[in-house]
């Protein structure tokens, strides 16, 4: 009965993934896993629970200080609610490519912040890698 579940959930998170309009503060998920890390070893089929939509990156920028806020969920269908991940990467775009900006440890609900000071106007997303229970995942960028 689990598997079958399981593959019922597979199915419904590879179609109904909903991704959000980006804004200047505001970013939601954007791809599936193959589309982030085509690297990786875990398979869409192995990882059954897609991101939820409320997962996204919020920025805030007053003056040169930047409040970065992450949520990060997937929704388990065994259970019928989201369950918050545990581990995220927020990245920055520079000179053309994404780069690391810092590995964040995210509570149980799936939620962190931390601030930052920049001055410039970059381009900002976070990233989720796959494991076996969730599909990895990256927002829309959020420039500010």
């Amino acid at each position: 009965m689990k598997n079958l579940l399981r593959a019922a959930a597979v199915s419904v998170a590879s179609t109904a993934l909903v991704a959000g309009g980006a804004t200047v503060a505001n970013a939601a998920p954007s791809a599936p896993a193959a589309a982030v890390s085509s690297s990786s070893s875990v398979s869409a089929a192995a990882a059954p629970y897609g991101p939820d939509a409320a997962s996204k990156i919020r920025i805030r920028k007053v003056g040169k200080k930047l409040t970065i806020r992450l949520t990060a969920r997937y929704f388990d269908d065994t259970i019928g609610k989201p369950v918050g991940i545990r581990k995220a990467t927020v990245q920055v775009h520079k000179k053309g490519k994404w780069r690391t900006l810092k590995n964040v440890k995210l509570n149980s609900k799936g939620r962190a912040a931390f601030k930052r000071t920049d001055g410039k106007k970059r381009k900002y997303r976070m990233l989720v890698k796959p494991t076996s229970l969730y599909q990895g995942f990256h927002t829309r960028t959020a420039k500010i």
